[in-house]
């Protein structure tokens, strides 16, 4: 008590020093002598705290070197004082004050933290931990600097009441308007402080979300001239979680086209304790696939016979009454809540991803801290499906915990950028849409305020992002990862193809030399390891060298291969089947098919179109049609090497020869410097016209051209012949005879030779060579 009331006395003392000094000369008529006691007393005063509370770091060391110089200045005042009975040097006191308060922090201005932003944490534990830790810290440098200005301006004219004016002036001065001034000083960073914390970007984790944790009124989501409030939405969500809470406890299916039902939704799922099941792909025969008889759905628009029984969200919200007294609305349990994302698998079957919302919970925070800042004051607006992962966190989960607006259907089509020009939008999108937006515009938008763009779902080509950049003013901020490890870097290709991490996640080399990510956000402790090949660098940051699994990106959907080859198989009427991804104008996939007895059966007779599109009407039943292959070949069997393995790039090479109704290749196969083929040139091919027209055979320079196009698509030979060495045509090709080739190519040499047999080998029917222009070194 004895110490408290010390440092009462003497704080009030240092105060009231100015006033003190002027009434002890003006009113009590002490000596300047006798007043510098009062100055020893406080240097004293100075040095006791000094010696009890030195302090530890670099925090407190500058503090103890700050107060250690302030006591033997003021003891050098004092004592000069005292010995000259001259008033001048106990006037010197409050310049010496705020020179020491401008010297300590100034330092945390070069050592940060800054001293503001050491108090701000003082009084607010969580701002360390908060995602917009980085924008309060740098309000504080700003102010901290501020206060030193402030210092610097007090100082001099402190100093200037010394020397200049009476006495009188100088008590003024320092021992009233200062104090003003600091209050009024205090009171507009005060002020200031609180319009900055109205537009601070407003975190609140989902699972923590209550009643009060917004405005009634603030707007949560919009469509047009219509919007959904904080209180519309707490009302839904409510009503939802009744409507679930009066049933069995179950998994629900969630598939809601439109965005604020599908949170309003997944909250009361979640709310409620019940496990959310959430599905992308809401064709009929994958929904029967994934529905148990005792499993809900919820939906917004009704399709096909698998949602027959489905609960239809506007039927629940218009049904269920609200008692606003008491909503039912809430936190809970993340580390509890769980979830289910549906993505193709390797097996063919659709993949389920268990998630504990924690792991969404964790990946906000991240995403937050990364890109928040940079959010306030906008609008979200999106592009991409909010079932898939990315959509889900940036168009959905992002809004509702940021407190940020989100319009309710996404954006189709490039022209309706112009009708976000006086906006200032977030836009979640992908680099299907923006490669459409760069094709398809002609000018760029007059956006007042740059929107800001991110893509997810492959990689952007640099143009395509450089293109957007024109046309929008912002270079696209990419974000790699996928349903399984969230999102993992971050990029923009202006600065280069490599990415950088998220600071919580952590990159290794896995197996096969793909990339192993551990994360805040990826329950399995040895981390996941992706199908990307990838060469990391020392800084962490890594370059994407391609896939090495069957899991490809479509137009940005991930499709896995084996599961359309497992959807073809399951016709009856395939025997094998491969699928493989090609590159063109566009991504696509191709399938070479080999059809079994009922196949044959049921195909004589039909042409290929009528093939492919049968092929085609029964996939569509359990995939999007964009995945869908787009390139057909029905073959004898598919190509395989010595081993016996079905090499993907054999088949892709056999969708890089173009496709003619002059002949067909019925099987293949390509080893180093070799292909043996199978071919039949039908009887209608424009081959045979104009050549022995009462008995068709194949012209020579047919059979010769034909193994220049094989030879060029299968063993890469140089495009331009050189020189025919030899030919040898022994026995006639008819129409509608399988014949063999056989085509070798030395590379040394630039030598091409070929062989035509009959189907079974046996009998020669043409051969020869010829030499290639290799470099231009031949002919």
């Amino acid at each position: 008590m004895k110490s408290i009331a010390g440092k009462v006395f003497f704080t009030a003392i240092s105060v009231l020093y100015p006033v003190l000094v002027f009434c002890g000369m003006e009113f009590w008529g002490l000596s300047p002598r006798r007043l510098s006691i009062l100055l020893l007393a406080l240097a004293f005063y100075q040095f006791l705290n000094f010696t009890r509370n030195r302090g530890a770091g670099e925090l407190g060391r500058a503090n103890s070197i700050k107060a250690a110089v302030l006591v033997v200045l003021i003891l050098v005042c004092g004592v000069v004082s005292f010995f000259a009975d001259n008033i001048l040097f106990l006037k010197f006191y409050p310049v010496l004050v705020n020179l020491s308060l401008l010297a300590f922090f100034g330092f945390t201005l070069w050592k940060k933290p800054s001293f503001v932003f050491r108090m701000a944490n003082l009084g607010d534990k969580t701002i360390k931990t908060s995602p917009s830790r980085n924008y309060v810290e740098r309000y504080c440098d700003r102010v901290t600097f501020a206060w030193c200005i402030f210092f610097v301006a007090n100082a001099c004219v402190s100093a200037t009441t010394v020397f200049v004016g009476s006495d009188r002036l100088w008590s003024l001065y320092n021992g009233l308007f200062s104090y003003i001034l600091i209050g009024v000083f205090f009171a507009v960073e005060f002020l200031i402080r609180k319009i900055m914390q109205s537009k601070l970007q407003s975190y609140v984790p989902v699972c923590d979300l209550e009643l009060n944790s917004r405005p009634e009124g603030a707007v949560v989501s919009f469509d047009g001239e219509s919007v959904k409030t904080w209180s519309d939405f707490t009302s839904d969500v409510s009503k939802v979680r009744s409507f679930l809470e009066s049933r069995d406890n179950c998994p629900w299916i969630l598939h809601c086209e439109d965005s604020y039902f599908f949170v309003v939704a997944l909250l009361a799922m979640l709310q409620s304790g019940r496990k959310a099941l959430v599905t992308a792909n809401r064709q009929d025969a994958f929904i029967k696939e994934i529905k148990k008889p005792e499993y809900g759905f919820i939906t917004d628009e009704p399709f096909g016979t698998a949602a027959d029984g489905a609960s239809l969200i506007q039927d629940i919200l218009e049904g269920e009454t609200s008692d606003t007294a008491n909503l039912k609305f809430g936190k809970f349990d993340k580390s509890k809540a769980e979830m289910v994302m549906y993505t193709s698998g390797t097996t063919g079957e659709p993949k389920a991803v268990f998630k504990l919302f924690l792991q969404f919970e964790n990946e906000l925070f991240e995403l937050v801290k990364v890109f928040g800042n940079d959010w306030v004051d906008h609008k979200v607006y999106s592009t991409v499906n909010h079932h898939h992962i990315y959509g889900l966190l940036f168009s959905v989960l992002l809004p509702i915990a940021t407190g940020l607006p989100f319009r309710r259907r996404r954006i189709d089509f490039p022209q309706e950028l112009a009708g976000l020009v006086n906006e200032k939008a977030v836009i979640a999108s992908s680099p299907a849409y923006l490669k459409r937006l760069a094709a398809d515009s002609d000018k760029p938008f007059d956006f007042k305020c740059a929107p800001i763009i991110y893509s997810s779902g492959g990689p952007l080509p640099k143009e395509v992002a450089e293109r957007a950049c024109e046309l929008t003013g912002y270079w696209t901020m990419e974000i790699y990862g996928s349903t399984e490890t969230g999102g993992i870097a971050y990029r923009q290709s202006k600065n280069g193809p490599v990415w950088t991490p998220f600071e919580v996640c952590k990159m290794s080399l896995g197996e096969n030399d793909c990339l192993n990510v551990k994360s805040s956000y990826i329950l399995e402790p040895d981390g996941f390891t992706t199908g990307d090949l990838v060469d990391i660098y020392d800084d962490g940051r890594f370059l994407l060298k391609g896939r090495s699994d069957s899991i490809v990106k479509i137009e940005e959907k991930r499709i896995s291969l084996p599961e359309v080859e497992n959807r073809l198989k399951q016709t009856g009427l395939v025997q094998d089947v491969r699928v493989v991804p090609m590159v063109g104008k566009r991504q696509y996939l191709a399938a070479a098919i080999v059809l079994n007895a009922e196949g044959r059966e049921k195909f004589a007779g039909s042409t290929k179109l009528q093939m492919n599109n049968f092929f085609h009407d029964y996939l569509v039943k359990f995939i999007e049609n964009t995945v869908s292959p787009k390139k057909w070949r029905y073959l004898e069997e598919l190509p395989q090497n010595t081993e016996g393995k079905i090499r993907m790039r054999d088949v892709q090479a056999l969708f890089g020869l173009a496709e003619s109704p002059n002949f067909r290749i019925l099987k293949f196969r390509r080893e180093t410097g070799v292909l043996t083929a199978k071919l039949i040139f039908p009887a209608t091919s424009d081959y045979y016209d104009g050549h022995f027209p009462e008995f068709k055979l194949l012209p020579a320079v047919v059979q010769v051209d034909m193994v220049l196009k094989l030879a060029r698509n299968f063993l890469d030979v140089p495009k331009e012949l050189s020189k025919i060495h030899r030919t040898k045509f022994a026995n006639p090709i008819f129409p509608d005879t399988p014949v063999n080739v056989k085509i070798s190519y030395d590379e040394e040499a630039g030598k091409v030779s070929f062989n035509y047999t009959d189907e079974l080998g046996e009998k020669t029917l043409s051969n020869g060579s010829f030499t290639m222009n290799v470099g231009g070194l031949n002919g």
